[in-house]
């Protein structure tokens, strides 16, 4: 097979309008080059010595940027990467004394924060009080929550700078109310400022349940707004090799099913009846309390449950039979892809069991090489969901077991597939998804084909359990 190339005649299109536009998004599917776009956008931009700039990122992706510049402009900035472990007061020194260094020197300056830290009192104090020339939001959909205070206070900061620009692989990843806070941060004069007004012009709200919205109305002139200032680059500029999907069917033990079928039965039982009692009002019943219901389900999918003492208990072992023969069978590097804690213990059982190199990336583990990568010494590379969504690249393994993809939106899932079908892939990819049958695991990625959430998926158990 020819090997494919990754072709870049898309860039200087893109490149030409960040510069004429000062506020602008750019959405852009995954490896299409958003950060070699930028860092050129950005030279234009410092072409005036003293320019300053601020780059908020998730925690993942910091030391790709530092790469990055690396790579596209050695020496031509002065980069400040806050992927240090220190507390806010300390990295809010560093970037004061960058920032009082790169006025006596006058030499462009970047910094890089991730969004998780850029609004703490410390450091926002500190950049608040210096006016950045440009701010970049990398994977700006991060901050589509209007209430949030990341969301809020980026909005606060950009007020506060001279040009704007989003970079995005998944602008809407659930709704189209997702563009109104990524749009409030670029210019709020497009959407307006405040979420009441938006969705006052855009939602038809649901009567009984408050902030669910039944309906997206208007949609014609959102688009045109978004279009004001939106730059897209779609697929058709990757050279990617074939993907294939094959969906493998789990059925639970008698045991295990008995099991499930009583939890949720009892589960959906108890939500109708504090909604017709009146014991909790219908947010609470459908949201909090239904999420808990949902991941308990969920989790007996996988087959274990946590007890009231924390600990997770094995209900059924069909799932890790099928993931354990699935690696007895590849011999050559797999990643699985799994959303609980117990999901990688899973993993790492079967790696020892058959004799094979375990890795992980997760909220506590990171086995990656310096570069993001997936190193040599690991054979079988657990990946939970939420901690490798970004960031990273996966592309030395071609075989991918989904051992479970839980609550991730749909942009966040595409996201998660792409760190292996993605430009650097030479091989066709297959993803091998495994799915119990009969549960909430097969209805959660029938929604997530329509978008729909949790609260969905419950109302649609409810119904089901008025039939018995």
């Amino acid at each position: 097979m020819t090997e494919p190339r990754q072709t870049w005649a898309h860039q200087p299109a893109a490149i030409d309008y960040l510069n004429t536009h000062p506020n602008a998004l750019l959405w852009a599917v995954m490896s299409a080059g958003k950060s070699k776009i930028t860092i050129e956008h950005m030279k234009h931009c410092a072409a005036h010595s003293g320019a300053k700039s601020l780059i908020i990122c998730p925690a993942a992706v910091l030391g790709v940027w530092r790469r990055e510049f690396w790579k596209h402009a050695n020496e031509q900035f002065d980069v400040l990467v806050l992927d240090m472990k220190a507390n806010s007061a300390k990295k809010a020194e560093l970037i004061y004394e960058s920032i009082r260094l790169q006025q006596s020197h006058r030499r462009p300056l970047v910094i890089v924060v991730t969004f998780e830290s850029f609004w703490r009192p410390d450091i926002f104090k500190v950049l608040m009080s210096c006016r950045f020339d440009k701010i970049i939001c990398d994977e700006i959909h991060r901050i589509k929550s209007p209430s949030a205070a990341c969301s809020k206070n980026a909005w606060k900061l950009g007020k506060n700078c001279g040009s704007r620009t989003g970079l995005t692989g998944t602008f809407l990843p659930n709704t189209p109310g997702d563009c109104f806070s990524q749009f409030r941060f670029l210019d709020d004069t497009i959407f307006g400022r405040y979420w009441t007004h938006f969705k006052q012009q855009y939602a038809v709200m649901n009567r009984y349940i408050p902030q669910k919205v039944d309906q997206w109305i208007n949609t014609e002139d959102m688009n045109r707004k978004i279009n004001r200032i939106m730059y897209r680059i779609g697929s058709e500029v990757l050279v990617l090799p074939d993907r294939q999907d094959i969906m493998i069917e789990v059925d639970l033990s008698p045991a295990g099913r008995k099991l499930y079928n009583t939890m949720r039965k009892e589960s959906v039982v108890k939500i109708k009846k504090d909604m017709e009692d009146g014991s909790v009002d219908v947010k609470t019943a459908l949201g909090s309390n239904g999420a808990v219901t949902f991941l308990r389900l969920l989790q007996l999918a996988q087959g274990f449950v946590r007890d009231d003492e924390g600990t997770d208990v094995q209900t059924d072992t069909e799932k890790r039979k099928m993931l354990l023969d699935l690696l007895q069978d590849l011999n050559e590097p797999v990643c699985v892809f799994c959303w609980f804690i117990s999901d990688l213990a899973i993993v790492e059982r079967c790696c020892e069991i058959l004799g094979l190199r375990y890795g992980e990336i997760s909220g506590r583990r990171k086995d990656l090489t310096e570069h993001a990568t997936f190193p040599e010494y690991v054979d079988v590379m657990a990946v939970q969901s939420k901690s490798g969504s970004a960031g990273i690249d996966l592309t030395r393994a071609r075989i991918v077991i989904v051992l479970n993809s839980g609550l991730l939106s749909p942009g966040d899932y595409d996201q998660l597939m792409a760190r292996v079908h993605r430009t650097g892939q030479t091989r066709n990819v297959v993803f091998y998804h495994l799915v119990t049958k009969g549960t909430v695991e097969t209805k959660l990625i029938d929604e997530r084909g329509r978008k729909r959430d949790i609260v969905d998926v419950l109302l649609s158990e409810i119904r089901e359990e008025e039939v018995f």
